[in-house]
């Protein structure tokens, strides 16, 4: 629980020793490669706390696939993945889980990942003990959806790339080749 500890003194900016009390709250669990821990349509029931390991967030798109003569035909399929969460932070549908409503996105983790986390009812009980811990967890949440916002509204892929690149320094090294997303999926172009 020491890395929880350093992670949660690490997002919120608060002592070590208003923190303990929440750390009962929370839940470690390993969980392999490539497992699905959200689909579309499930209403998102935790916060991820990533120790170790990295998860990704991302959402299915269908679009009609043309034809040399401009024509459309077959549907095709894609990934866009929206979100990548490195280790020493958190990752929720924040709507979905705030507002209890479904979400559209499916999360899995792209390595074998240690994570903390915090339930609905658990988050519910921490609103109550630290208050303060909660408004800096959804405000880093909400600081992370404003980014993506901006990555989103950037008119050249490869700026988008850029910003991506120095927002998460060194992060894509991290991550055996295997799972690394194309980049131009990363940057919206897939």
């Amino acid at each position: 629980m020491e890395m929880l500890l350093s992670l949660l003194t690490k997002l919120t900016r608060l002592p070590k020793k208003d923190l303990i009390p929440a750390l009962d709250l929370f839940e470690s669990i390993q969980i392999p490669a490539k497992t699905t821990l959200l689909v579309p349509g499930a209403i998102c029931t935790k916060i991820w706390f990533v120790g170790s390991g990295s998860l990704r967030g991302y959402y299915l798109q269908e679009e009609q696939k043309r034809t040399k003569g401009g024509q459309y035909r077959d549907k095709v399929t894609r990934e866009v993945t929206d979100w990548l969460i490195p280790s020493d932070s958190l990752f929720t549908p924040m709507p979905s889980f705030t507002k209890r409503i479904p979400t559209a996105y499916y999360v899995e983790t792209m390595q074998a990942s240690q994570l903390f986390t915090l339930s609905y009812q658990s988050y519910l009980a921490l609103k109550k003990l630290q208050p303060e811990a909660v408004f800096k967890i959804y405000e880093h949440a909400m600081n992370l959806h404003h980014l993506r916002i901006k990555l989103g509204n950037m008119r050249h892929p490869e700026d988008r790339l850029r910003m991506f690149e120095l927002t998460h320094r060194g992060m894509m090294a991290n991550f055996p080749c295997k799972f690394r997303p194309p980049t131009s999926t990363l940057i919206g172009i897939a």
